[in-house]
């Protein structure tokens, strides 16, 4: 993440330097032996938590059709909790069949944007028709290359949505399923929130292995 959780605005080259402690992608257990069955009765979170140098549950890699695979548990991805929802939060669940077009399987398709220039990405702008939750057909403009360096979910097309750390201050979401949670003392959970290019808790830098 490129949020600075000391001083609440994006790291500055100045913060690295001073060591000021990075969060990263990781799960909500240190062993991956803790995953659990994928049961709605027990969700796992995909949290924000510190920097540790060789944990493996910290390497995630992009896999095709749009999913974000766990390196050290290469059957789960992310997944959006119960659908593209602005508060839904970012989960660890089993890999749906990547060519289903199953709605649990569009919960696992996420883009993420690098910083190129716009006119690398063929849709920005492009104007394409959907049917709206009323059934109304009508004409959305594609503006996700504008969300640069952030999470971007290309399925729901009446809002732009992305991956949002929570801050400090916000309360963390409870549900049954996450009943079991207990490292929020000192990580953030992610959820899906409306993008703004300029929101620096949707800001998220690749670090390449």
């Amino acid at each position: 993440s490129d949020y600075n959780y000391k001083t609440e605005k994006q790291f500055t080259d100045e913060d690295d330097k001073n060591e000021t402690p990075r969060y990263v992608m990781d799960m909500e257990f240190d062993d991956k032996r803790s995953v659990r069955y994928p049961d709605g009765n027990y969700e796992q979170n995909v949290l924000l938590r510190p920097l540790k140098q060789g944990n493996e549950l910290q390497f995630f890699e992009f896999a095709p059709y749009r999913m974000y695979t766990c390196y050290a548990i290469p059957k789960r991805v992310h997944d959006i909790r119960a659908g593209a929802v602005e508060g839904h939060t970012l989960i660890i669940w089993s890999k749906n069949p990547p060519l289903s077009d199953a709605p649990g399987t569009r919960n696992q398709r996420f883009v993420y944007v690098h910083p190129y220039p716009d006119s690398w990405y063929p849709e920005y702008h492009t104007v394409i028709k959907y049917r709206n939750s009323r059934g109304a057909l009508v004409d959305k403009k594609l503006e996700w290359p504008t969300y640069k360096r952030h999470f971007y979910l290309p399925y729901r097309l009446d809002v732009d949505l992305c991956y949002q750390a929570k801050s400090a201050a916000d309360i963390p979401s409870k549900w049954y399923g996450n009943r079991h949670l207990n490292t929020i003392g000192d990580s953030y959970q992610i959820t899906a929130s409306v993008c703004n290019a300029k929101e620096p808790r949707q800001i998220f830098i690749p670090v390449f292995a």
